[in-house]
């Protein structure tokens, strides 16, 4: 629970302070159009938001990372996300009966097991420095990306799952099946062989489709093989439709599932 003390008096006419408070801790952040200002809150270790100038293409407002153009852009939610990327505060993402989704942590890479199913990219989760650069750049970049489940009773991460960027630069005959328009992203999950055959996937995967279609995008893509029988089960459970199949390098029938809101 987040709670922003909103009438705070400017320290000149554009720098001023915010306070937010977050899981019982105070966090300050400046608010500032002048470089100065955001340098000196930065290395005090307060988390900082640039006041943009479109009219002024000479402004320089580092080292702040988010940017408005209105003390009116900014809301309790938008502060929290600034302080929690700023103070490497993993972000909430959704709450079911027994998991927590969120943003992975430093930390978590203790608890990740090294299985062949992992995915292509499984070892970035293995390991504390690659971990950090994912979380630095992913979600510090597209603010989505795979994300942790995690047991509300036991704390114990129990698998993975999110929203990731779609790469079809080598399947480019799924092409026509992305609708015009589309920034196509696709849902992924892995769920620990330990803690198979519980549900997780479903619940875990039915709260980030939720979760996206109101702060990510409306339609989500998934890629499966068609061989993988207790995937493509949960896909349809969870509302996608096949729209198209390929043969990847390896001669196999791969799927395009497609979700909408709409």
């Amino acid at each position: 629970m987040a709670k922003n003390f909103q009438n705070q008096k400017p320290f000149n006419s554009m720098t001023l302070e915010r306070v937010i408070i977050i899981e019982g801790t105070k966090y300050k952040i400046t608010v500032s159009d002048d470089s100065k200002a955001l340098c000196s809150a930065y290395a005090e270790g307060r988390a900082v938001i640039g006041l943009w100038d479109r009219s002024d293409p000479g402004q320089s407002l580092s080292p702040a990372a988010y940017l408005v153009e209105s003390i009116k852009d900014i809301d309790t939610e938008f502060l929290e996300k600034v302080v929690r990327r700023r103070h490497g505060l993993p972000f909430p993402i959704a709450k079911t009966d027994r998991l927590i989704v969120r943003e992975f942590i430093s930390e978590d890479s203790h608890m990740v097991p090294h299985e062949p199913d992992g995915g292509v990219n499984g070892e970035i989760f293995y390991h504390q420095d690659s971990l950090n650069d994912y979380i630095r750049c992913q979600y510090g970049f597209f603010e989505y990306g795979i994300w942790a489940l995690m047991d509300r009773k036991t704390g114990m991460i129990v698998g993975k799952a999110g929203i990731i960027p779609m790469d079809l630069s080598d399947m480019e005959e799924f092409l026509p099946f992305i609708k015009e328009k589309d920034t196509p992203v696709e849902l992924g999950y892995h769920i620990f062989s330990s803690y198979r055959m519980n549900g997780y996937a479903k619940e875990g995967c039915q709260a980030i489709l939720s979760y996206a279609s109101k702060k990510i995008v409306q339609r989500i893509y998934a890629r499966i093989l068609w061989d993988n029988l207790p995937s493509i089960q949960l896909i349809e459970a969870l509302g996608f439709t096949l729209k198209a199949q390929t043969c990847n390098e390896s001669g196999q029938v791969l799927c395009l599932y497609e979700w909408s809101l709409s």
